[in-house]
């Protein structure tokens, strides 16, 4: 067991009951289940607690995924949360190779935002910490989304999902190469339609937005020439120098 982190507590009676008392940054295990055991270590006595955090993890993690299958239903159908491709983990990676590690960490930090703020603000986006805070997991879960979205090139599927994960959580940066381009792209066409910064993932408008910039990205995707233009036009419009043809 890894420590990282260790504070003073107290224990005390609570009604009928005993309770441990941790300090307020603790507060997101607020109303989960957990497991106590107590042991004996060398001579001394040990408690130990361990949250169950699979259950929430994956309640947030099925809600983000219905409202993203209503966000991409004008382009198909992305069916069920694709639990056979998540892994929970309390700390994701940030490369990985095979199962999309979703973080336990954010997404109980996400779930505590949303139960203080409520899901109708939540919906409505109000709050940009709100969308930030689930920044790691909506471009995953965007990313598998748009892998069942009919591109015939995995990469720039990739990149067209996480362009709406990173749309929707205010998050206007790429990584690397190609993903510039698409993810300029996707704004472009998105904005077109809804200029909403704070768009819901159920919204009808986001909807249309979603698949103009999905055709827009697509046919570029399917039209190599048509993407170098589109890529030199991007250049340009950044200030980087383009070589001529």
């Amino acid at each position: 067991m890894k420590v990282f982190d260790i504070v003073d507590l107290k224990i005390e009676k609570l009604g009928d009951s005993v309770g441990i008392i941790f300090p307020l940054e603790y507060e997101v295990l607020e109303g989960l289940e957990a497991e106590f055991s107590a042991g004996i270590e060398g001579d001394k006595l040990v408690l130990l607690i361990r949250p169950s955090l699979d259950n929430a993890v994956k309640e947030v993690v099925s809600e983000l995924w219905r409202d993203l299958r209503i966000l991409f239903s004008q382009i198909g159908d992305i069916g069920e949360t694709p639990w056979d491709q998540i892994d929970i983990v309390w700390k994701a990676p940030h490369v990985y190779e095979e199962k999309v590690p979703i973080s336990a960490s954010e997404v109980i930090v996400h779930r505590h935002i949303r139960k203080a703020f409520g899901r109708e603000e939540y919906l409505a986006g109000e709050k940009e910490d709100m969308r930030k805070s689930i920044h790691d997991t909506i471009t995953k879960l965007t990313e598998l989304a748009a892998l069942r979205l009919g591109f015939r090139d995995e990469l720039f599927a990739r990149a067209f999902g996480q362009a709406v994960g990173n749309n929707f959580s205010c998050n206007i940066t790429s990584l690397y190469g190609m993903y510039d381009v698409v993810f300029e792209v996707f704004n472009e066409e998105f904005v077109k339609v809804d200029d909403d910064k704070h768009w819901k993932l159920t919204s009808e408008t986001a909807q249309k937005a979603v698949k103009a910039a999905y055709d827009r990205i697509r046919y570029l995707s399917e039209h190599p020439g048509e993407y170098e233009k589109e890529k030199a036009r991007v250049e340009q419009k950044w200030g980087i120098w383009v070589k001529p043809a």
